[in-house]
Protein backbone atom coordinates (compact mmCIF):
# COMPACT_ATOMS: atom_id res chain seq x y z
CA UNK A 1 0.00 0.00 0.00
CA UNK A 2 1.51 3.35 -0.68
CA UNK A 3 2.10 5.77 1.87
CA UNK A 4 1.53 9.60 2.11
CA UNK A 5 1.68 12.19 4.72
CA UNK A 6 0.89 15.45 4.68
CA UNK A 7 3.88 17.04 3.19
CA UNK A 8 4.07 14.02 0.30
CA UNK A 9 0.16 15.18 -0.38
CA UNK A 10 0.73 18.74 -0.48
CA UNK A 11 3.55 17.89 -3.24
CA UNK A 12 1.24 15.59 -4.82
CA UNK A 13 -1.01 18.16 -5.69
CA UNK A 14 2.00 20.30 -6.63
CA UNK A 15 4.01 18.77 -9.05
CA UNK A 16 1.36 17.26 -11.17
CA UNK A 17 0.99 20.99 -12.20
CA UNK A 18 3.94 21.32 -14.05
CA UNK A 19 4.39 22.04 -17.58
CA UNK A 20 6.30 18.99 -18.37
CA UNK A 21 3.44 16.72 -17.37
CA UNK A 22 0.43 18.51 -19.50
CA UNK A 23 -1.91 17.37 -16.93
CA UNK A 24 -5.26 19.35 -16.99
CA UNK A 25 -6.54 20.46 -13.64
CA UNK A 26 -9.54 17.43 -14.20
CA UNK A 27 -6.61 14.96 -15.23
CA UNK A 28 -4.73 16.34 -11.97
CA UNK A 29 -7.89 15.98 -9.64
CA UNK A 30 -8.42 12.61 -11.15
CA UNK A 31 -5.21 11.13 -9.90
CA UNK A 32 -5.46 12.21 -6.58
CA UNK A 33 -9.22 10.72 -6.60
CA UNK A 34 -8.14 7.47 -8.13
CA UNK A 35 -5.05 7.07 -6.22
CA UNK A 36 -5.35 8.63 -2.35
CA UNK A 37 -8.22 6.11 -1.34
CA UNK A 38 -5.61 3.57 -2.06
CA UNK A 39 -3.10 5.03 0.43
CA UNK A 40 -2.05 4.78 4.04
CA UNK A 41 -1.54 8.31 5.52
CA UNK A 42 1.27 8.39 8.06
CA UNK A 43 0.56 10.75 10.86
CA UNK A 44 4.08 10.57 13.28
CA UNK A 45 7.26 11.25 11.11
CA UNK A 46 10.59 10.26 11.98
CA UNK A 47 13.77 11.53 10.49
CA UNK A 48 15.56 9.19 8.80
CA UNK A 49 19.01 9.09 9.31
CA UNK A 50 19.90 9.20 5.60
CA UNK A 51 20.11 12.40 4.89
CA UNK A 52 19.02 13.79 1.45
CA UNK A 53 21.59 16.04 -0.36
CA UNK A 54 18.68 18.33 -1.84
CA UNK A 55 16.16 18.80 1.59
CA UNK A 56 12.93 19.66 -0.18
CA UNK A 57 13.35 15.22 -1.04
CA UNK A 58 14.03 14.49 2.78
CA UNK A 59 10.30 14.08 3.15
CA UNK A 60 10.16 11.18 1.04
CA UNK A 61 13.41 9.26 3.29
CA UNK A 62 11.46 10.32 6.22
CA UNK A 63 8.19 9.16 5.37
CA UNK A 64 9.42 5.58 4.30
CA UNK A 65 11.55 5.57 7.34
CA UNK A 66 8.31 6.38 9.79
CA UNK A 67 6.26 3.91 7.55
CA UNK A 68 8.34 1.22 7.74
CA UNK A 69 8.40 0.97 3.42
CA UNK A 70 9.65 -1.67 1.82
CA UNK A 71 10.68 -0.05 -1.29
CA UNK A 72 10.62 4.08 -1.97
CA UNK A 73 10.30 4.63 -5.83
CA UNK A 74 11.46 7.54 -7.34
CA UNK A 75 13.21 8.83 -10.46
CA UNK A 76 14.86 11.51 -8.73
CA UNK A 77 18.48 11.61 -8.70
CA UNK A 78 19.09 12.67 -5.12
CA UNK A 79 16.74 9.78 -3.70
CA UNK A 80 18.37 7.07 -5.98
CA UNK A 81 22.06 8.29 -4.84
CA UNK A 82 21.15 6.72 -1.56
CA UNK A 83 19.92 3.34 -2.84
CA UNK A 84 21.77 0.52 -0.99
CA UNK A 85 22.16 2.75 2.19
CA UNK A 86 18.40 2.80 3.47
CA UNK A 87 16.59 0.11 5.67
CA UNK A 88 14.26 -0.10 2.74
CA UNK A 89 15.20 -0.39 -0.99
CA UNK A 90 15.07 2.84 -3.48
CA UNK A 91 14.56 2.05 -7.06
CA UNK A 92 13.38 3.83 -9.77
CA UNK A 93 10.39 3.34 -11.66
CA UNK A 94 11.47 1.15 -14.35
CA UNK A 95 13.73 -1.04 -12.13
CA UNK A 96 10.70 -1.44 -9.76
CA UNK A 97 8.30 -2.28 -12.89
CA UNK A 98 10.76 -4.52 -14.46
CA UNK A 99 11.23 -6.20 -11.39
CA UNK A 100 7.46 -6.54 -10.44
CA UNK A 101 7.01 -7.10 -13.72
CA UNK A 102 9.50 -9.77 -14.62
CA UNK A 103 7.72 -13.02 -15.27
CA UNK A 104 11.15 -15.22 -15.59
Amino acid sequence: MPLVSRATVSELTRVPAYPKFKLSSDDRREFLADYLPHCEVIDAIEACKLECRDAKDQMFLDLAQSGRAEILVSSDQDLLALAGLASFLIEAPEVFRARIFDTR
